[in-house]
């Protein structure tokens, strides 16, 4: 056991250990069960990372390695999350945090909704904001001066909250943003899923430092609440992706017993097929008390 400092109850003392990667401890607050870092990466170790040119193009384990190229296929996952987002605000303005290219908002104006996004990656925010002018800027929540004064019907995060080392700041922002009864929605890795469990230590959303916590349904739950938000539906959330693609993380997962299966994805009629698979996610909607 290691000490640490409970990024959600704030608990100090000693952590009981799960895995260890890439110099950091992956270990579980004995008071209120999260999983995170020990210790936790600083805020500016973390905003260095996400300024990278390569965090969306880069081939190693943090970023993502083929965000361009897989663009049909986060479109195809976000209009999911559109269509939940629409069951409880069928229009209005949205905000999304960590937008990366822009696919989410992309997805969220078609439907109808005026739809704002920020991300911390230059790269990105240049990328979104050449096919989305005027709804896309760089930098955090409390800094970006487009977004300040304003009011949301809903903030949109998909795999955000889990990058956060003061997830309760960012809520009570998010929370001054939003109009009275106004959704938060997130999208991150349960820790308790079915493959999180599987997968052990080799599961797909260990990627460090970026992410500091890792959450469950009560643990994402106590979060909500403790920053005046009532948790309305907490679903599990997939993502499309080529079959190759998937193949080639199972066979990750599995090596090196993968070496025996056939390689069916080298099968002309599936090289492109985009199949919905879950990467052991939940979405999490909640509403401003």
């Amino acid at each position: 056991m290691s000490d640490g400092s409970c990024i959600l109850c704030a608990t100090t003392g000693r952590f009981r250990p799960r895995w260890r990667k890439d110099g950091y401890g992956i270990e579980e607050c004995p008071s209120c069960g999260l999983v995170q870092l020990v210790p936790t990466p600083s805020p500016e170790t973390l905003r260095a990372l996400y300024s990278q040119d390569s965090y969306f193009s880069g081939d190693g384990d943090s970023g993502y390695s083929q965000y361009e190229s897989q663009e049909q296929e986060y479109l195809a996952t976000f209009k999911e999350d559109v269509r939940r987002i629409a069951e409880f605000v069928p229009s209005g303005r949205v905000l999304e945090v960590g937008c990366g290219y822009g696919y989410f908002l992309r997805c969220a104006v078609d439907a109808g909704y005026d739809a704002y996004g920020i991300d911390l990656s230059p790269t990105a925010v240049k990328w979104a904001a050449e096919r989305l002018p005027g709804r896309v800027f760089c930098g955090l929540l409390e800094e970006v001066p487009e977004i300040q004064g304003q009011q949301y019907d809903v903030i949109f995060g998909s795999h955000l909250i889990e990058h956060l080392t003061e997830p309760g700041a960012f809520l009570e922002t998010a929370a001054r943003l939003l109009r009275p009864g106004g959704l938060i929605v997130l999208v991150t890795p349960n820790i308790k899923s079915l493959l999180a469990r599987v997968s052990g230590s080799r599961w797909v959303s260990l990627k460090i430092p970026e992410h500091v916590s890792y959450y469950d349904p009560a643990t994402i739950t106590t979060l909500l609440n403790r920053a005046d938000f009532t948790v309305r539906a907490v679903d599990p959330a997939y993502q499309y992706y080529t079959v190759p693609f998937v193949a080639s993380r199972v066979r990750e997962l599995l090596s090196p017993v993968s070496r025996l299966v056939p390689r069916v994805e080298n099968l002309k009629a599936l090289r492109t097929r985009r199949i919905r698979v879950t990467s052991g996610s939940m979405r999490v909607i909640a509403a401003l008390k």
